[in-house]
C-alpha cells in the first residue's frame, strides 16, 4: 500500500507534479541569478502573492493570510511595499517607506506631519494598508485601519483625487471581509463596484474583486463566492492587460476549482497561468507546476509529472526560494518510486526529510511512519515510533492539520507493533480532529482516514465495521488518493465477502477490480512508457548539454591562450616602456614625496600636541565649573530651614561631584579618553565617607576589577553609584547603627560587567523595590541603567542589594538623555 498523503491540500504541497503535454514547460536555461529584490515591482508582487498563498494552502487554509505574507517577505527577502503601496505612483514617497519593513510605523506618521496634498492622502493610505496588512490586523489594528483609511477617504473626495479613495476603500473591505465581518464589507464593495463600472475604472474594479477573492474567510461556505470574484478579477486584469494581476487571480481560481474537485476547469486554468508566465518570461513558476501536478495525475495524465518535478526542484533551487524545497524534494522521491529507481527515491526523501528538519515543518510526519506489512519484524516499528517521538519534541505538532499528520504517523507504528487499542486511540483523534477541520475547508482527509480505520477493523477481525468503511470509501466524492487506495479497497471487499459467506457480492466486487485491474494496468503501461520517454529525454539533454558545454569549454580555452600569446606580448612590450618612464618619475616623485612626509608629520604632531593640551583644558573647565555648582549650592543651602529641601541641595552636590571627579581624572590623566574606574571608585567612597562624617560606624568592602571607561559610560556609572552609597548611608543604619557597604565591580563574561552595591542595614520598604513607584533615587538608578543599555534590579536580602549588569562599549560614544536632563533640571 503506497504511502497516505494529508488530503488534497497537502496533497497539492507535497504529493506528484506534472504538466500536460500540450502546455509549454517553463524555461529557466537563460536564467541567471539574481535577489529577486532586483525585480520590477510587478514581479515582485507576483512573486509575494504567489509564494504567500502557496503558504495558506499547505496549511490548509488555516493560517492568518498576512502573517503567510509576513514569512514569504522574509524568506524571499523581499520587501511588503509592493503590495502595500499599489495604486500609489509617488517614487519619492515610496522610496521613504523603508518603515514599513522596519515595523517602525512612528516614522510614517511623523513623515505625516511634513506632507500635504495628494502626497498627504497617499501616506494615509500607506499607513492604513500597513496595519490592514499586520496579521491579525482586526483584533489588533482595527482602530488604527479604520482611522488612517477613513481619514484618507474624506480627504480623496475633498481633493477629487477620485483613484486614491477608491483604493483606501478596497484597503477597509480587505479587513472586514478577512474578519468575516462581510455585511460591513459590503456596504463598501458594492457601491465602490458600482462606481467602478460607470467611470470604467477596471484596475480599481479588478483590486476590489481580487481582495474579496483573497480575503474572504477559508470556508466551503465562502468557496463558491471567492471563486466567482476571482474569475471576475481574472477577466478585469485581462482587459487592462495587467499579466500579473492575471497570473495570480488564475492561479487562485485554479486552487479553489482544485479544492472543490473540479479537476478538467482547473486543468485549463492553471494551463493558461503557465503560458502567461512563460509570455513574459517569469521564472518563479514552481508554485504553478506544482498545483498542476496535482491536478493531472488525479486526472490519469501520465509521463509529464516526473518531467516537472524535476523542473520544479531545478526552478526552486536556481531561484534560490527555499519555501517549497522540502516539498518538491518529497514529490521527486515519489515520483520516482514509479520508475523503480530506489537510489533516486531514497536520495530525495532523505532530502526532504533533512529540510523539513532543517525547516522545523511538521509535514515531516509524513514522510517517518513506515508502510505496514505483516512480514515486518516489532523492532522495525518500535525504531519508527522512537524516531516520530524524537521529532515531535523538535517540531510539536501544534495546529490542528499537523496533530491530524501527527497522530496518523503514530497509529500507523501501533499497528504494525499490534497494539490494535492505541492505534485506535490515534486515529481516533485524528478522526475528531478532521471533523473539526472539515467545518472549516471540507473533508479533504475524510477518505483517507475511512480507509485506515477500515484496515484496521480487519486486523481486529471486526469485518461488518470494515465493509461499511470501505463501502463508504467508494461512495466518497472527494479525490481519492490514487490506484493503490483503490485498489486496497476492492481486495478488501472481496476478503470480506469470501469470510462473511457473501459469494453474489464477492462476485460483484470482483468484477470492479478486475476492470479497474485493467484500467491501472493501462495506465501504468502509458505511464511507464512515457515516463520512461521523459528519463530518456532528460538524459539526453544532459548529454548534449555537456557536450556543448565540453565544447565551448575547449573553444574557450583556444581563445583564450592566443588572446594571452597576444595580450602577453604586447603587454611585454608595454611594460618595458611604463616601468622605465615610472622609475625615472618615481625617483623624482620619492624625493619631493620625502620633504612633504617630513613636514606633514611635523604639522600632525603639533595638532596632536595642541588636541591634548585643549581636551585637558575642557575637561579641568568643566570641572571646575561643576566645583562652581557645588559652591553655588552650598551657599543656597545656608539660606533653607527646610530639611528635606537642604538634604535635596546636598544630595545635587554629591552628584555633581560624582560627575566632577571624572572630568578631574580626565584631564589628570594621560589617557583623556577613558577613566580607571577601579581608582574613580575609591575616591568616590573616600569623599562620601568624609562628607557624612561617619568616622569608623559605617565600613566600606571595595572589591573592582581593572576596568576603563570612557566618559560616557564613567558619568552614568558614577551617578549610580553615588545614589546607591547615599542612601545605604542615610536610611539604612538609623539610630547611629554600624554596618557594612560592599562595594564590587567584576567582569562576568567576555565584555560583560555586574556592578553590586550592598549593605547589611534594614532594608528598603516593600513599596519603594517597584523602580516606577519607587523615590527620585531608584527612579534616577534604572533610568542611568537604561542609559548602559543595562539592567537593574534591587532586593531585600539581610540589607539592600543592588545590581546592575551593563556591557562594556569599549572605544563607542554615547549620549546620555537621562544625564543631561537632570543636570539641566537641578
Amino acid at each position: 500500500m503506497c504511502k497516505l498523503q494529508v488530503g488534497i491540500i497537502f496533497c497539492i504541497a507535497i504529493c506528484n507534479n506534472g504538466l500536460s503535454q500540450s502546455s509549454t514547460p517553463p524555461a529557466i536555461s537563460n536564467y541567471v541569478y539574481h535577489h529577486p529584490s532586483e525585480d520590477k515591482e510587478t514581479w515582485q508582487r507576483l512573486n509575494l502573492w504567489l509564494s504567500s498563498t502557496y503558504l495558506l494552502v499547505v496549511n490548509e487554509g488555516q493560517a492568518d493570510q498576512d502573517f503567510c505574507l509576513l514569512k514569504a517577505s522574509h524568506s524571499l527577502g523581499l520587501s511588503r511595499l509592493p503590495i502595500l503601496a499599489e495604486g500609489i505612483d509617488d517614487a519619492e514617497l515610496t522610496r521613504q517607506a523603508r518603515w514599513i519593513d522596519q515595523q517602525n510605523p512612528a516614522e510614517g506618521i511623523r513623515l505625516l506631519s511634513l506632507t500635504k496634498g495628494k502626497q498627504h492622502v497617499e501616506l494615509l493610505i500607506l499607513l492604513g494598508a500597513y496595519y490592514a496588512f499586520q496579521p491579525n490586523n482586526y483584533r489588533l489594528y482595527k482602530d488604527s485601519v479604520e482611522y488612517f483609511l477613513s481619514h484618507a477617504i474624506k480627504e480623496a473626495k475633498s481633493s477629487n483625487e477620485v483613484e486614491l479613495g477608491r483604493q483606501a476603500r478596497c484597503l477597509l473591505t480587505k479587513m472586514y471581509f478577512q474578519a468575516n465581518e462581510v455585511d460591513k464589507g459590503d456596504s463598501i464593495f458594492i457601491p465602490l463596484i458600482k462606481e467602478c463600472q460607470i467611470d470604467g475604472d477596471k484596475e480599481s474594479e479588478a483590486r476590489a474583486f481580487a481582495y474579496r477573492g483573497i480575503y474572504e474567510p477559508f470556508l466551503p461556505a465562502m468557496f463558491q463566492g471567492k471563486l466567482a470574484d476571482m474569475q471576475r478579477a481574472a477577466e478585469l486584469y485581462h482587459e487592462t492587460n495587467d499579466l500579473e494581476g492575471e497570473i495570480n487571480a488564475l492561479t487562485d481560481v485554479g486552487y479553489l476549482l482544485v479544492i472543490m474537485n473540479q479537476l478538467q476547469p482547473a486543468y485549463d486554468v492553471l494551463i493558461k497561468a503557465i503560458k502567461l508566465q512563460d509570455s513574459i518570461k517569469y521564472p518563479y513558476v514552481q508554485y504553478n507546476t506544482d498545483i498542476l501536478a496535482f491536478t493531472t495525475i488525479n486526472m490519469r495524465r501520465f509521463g509529464e509529472p516526473l518531467k516537472y518535478a524535476i523542473q520544479t526542484v531545478q526552478i526552486a533551487e536556481a531561484t534560490r526560494d527555499s519555501i517549497g524545497w522540502g516539498s518538491f524534494y518529497a514529490r521527486l522521491g515519489y515520483m520516482y518510486s514509479f520508475t523503480n529507481r530506489n537510489t533516486e527515491t531514497s536520495k530525495w526523501k532523505s532530502k526532504a526529510i533533512n529540510r523539513f528538519l532543517f525547516d522545523r515543518n511538521p509535514l515531516v510526519y509524513t514522510l517517518l511512519p513506515p508502510n505496514w506489512s505483516p512480514w515486518e519484524a516489532k523492532d522495525h516499528y518500535l525504531t519508527a515510533l522512537k524516531l516520530i517521538e524524537n521529532v515531535s519534541k523538535k517540531i510539536p505538532a501544534i495546529k490542528l492539520t499537523d496533530l491530524v499528520l501527527y497522530h496518523e504517523a503514530i497509529s500507523g507504528c501501533y499497528i504494525g507493533l499490534r497494539e490494535y487499542h492505541l492505534a485506535e486511540q490515534h486515529l481516533g483523534k485524528a478522526d475528531s480532529i478532521e471533523s473539526i477541520l472539515q467545518t472549516l475547508r471540507g473533508p479533504l482527509n475524510r477518505s483517507r482516514l475511512d480507509l485506515r480505520f477500515a484496515s484496521l477493523h480487519i486486523i481486529k477481525g471486526e469485518f461488518s465495521a470494515a465493509r461499511i468503511l470501505f463501502e463508504k470509501y467508494f461512495l466518497n466524492p472527494n479525490i481519492k488518493n490514487g490506484f493503490g487506495e483503490d485498489n486496497l479497497a476492492y481486495q478488501s471487499l472481496i476478503f470480506l465477502d469470501s469470510v462473511q459467506g457473501d459469494l453474489k457480492a464477492g462476485m460483484a466486487h470482483y468484477k470492479k477490480y478486475m476492470k479497474h485491474q485493467d484500467s491501472a494496468f493501462q495506465a501504468f503501461t502509458v505511464r511507464q512508457a512515457d515516463e520512461l520517454k521523459v528519463l530518456y529525454e532528460i538524459e539526453e539533454k544532459e548529454k548534449e548539454i555537456a557536450l556543448l558545454n565540453q565544447q565551448a569549454l575547449f573553444e574557450q580555452a583556444n581563445l583564450k591562450q592566443a588572446t594571452l600569446v597576444k595580450n602577453l606580448t604586447i603587454g611585454g612590450i608595454v611594460s618595458v616602456l611604463i616601468i622605465t618612464s615610472l622609475l625615472y618619475r618615481q625617483n623624482r616623485l620619492r624625493k619631493k614625496n620625502n620633504t612633504d612626509i617630513t613636514h606633514k608629520n611635523e604639522l600632525l604632531q603639533h595638532l596632536l600636541t595642541e588636541k591634548e593640551w585643549l581636551l585637558k583644558e575642557i575637561h579641568h573647565r568643566v570641572k571646575n565649573n561643576l566645583q562652581i555648582v557645588m559652591s553655588l549650592l552650598n551657599s543656597q543651602s545656608a539660606y533653607i530651614n527646610n530639611a528635606p529641601a537642604l538634604s535635596a541641595i546636598h544630595d545635587s552636590q554629591h552628584r555633581v561631584h560624582a560627575m566632577s571627579l571624572i572630568h578631574q581624572k580626565l584631564y589628570n590623566s594621560e589617557n583623556l579618553s577613558f577613566i580607571d574606574m577601579s581608582l574613580y571608585i575609591r575616591e568616590l567612597v573616600s569623599y562620601l565617607s568624609d562628607s557624612f562624617n561617619m568616622g569608623q560606624r559605617i565600613l566600606f568592602e571595595l572589591r573592582v576589577d581593572t576596568l576603563q571607561l570612557d566618559v560616557s559610560q564613567a558619568v552614568p556609572l558614577g551617578l549610580i553609584l553615588n545614589e546607591a552609597i547615599t542612601n545605604s548611608i542615610k536610611y539604612a543604619f538609623p539610630n547611629d547603627r554600624e554596618g557594612v557597604i560592599k562595594i564590587s565591580l567584576s567582569n562576568t563574561y567576555g565584555n560583560q560587567y555586574l556592578l553590586e552595591i550592598s549593605d547589611n542595614g534594614i532594608g528598603i520598604p516593600s513599596h519603594l523595590e517597584n523602580k516606577k513607584d519607587g523615590s527620585l533615587g531608584i527612579s534616577l538608578m534604572a533610568g542611568l541603567s537604561e542609559d548602559l543599555d543595562g539592567s537593574f534590579s534591587i532586593e531585600n536580602s539581610n540589607g539592600t542589594a543592588i545590581r546592575i549588569i551593563f556591557v562594556h562599549d569599549m572605544g563607542v560614544k554615547r549620549t546620555s538623555p537621562l544625564i543631561t536632563s537632570f543636570v539641566n533640571s537641578n
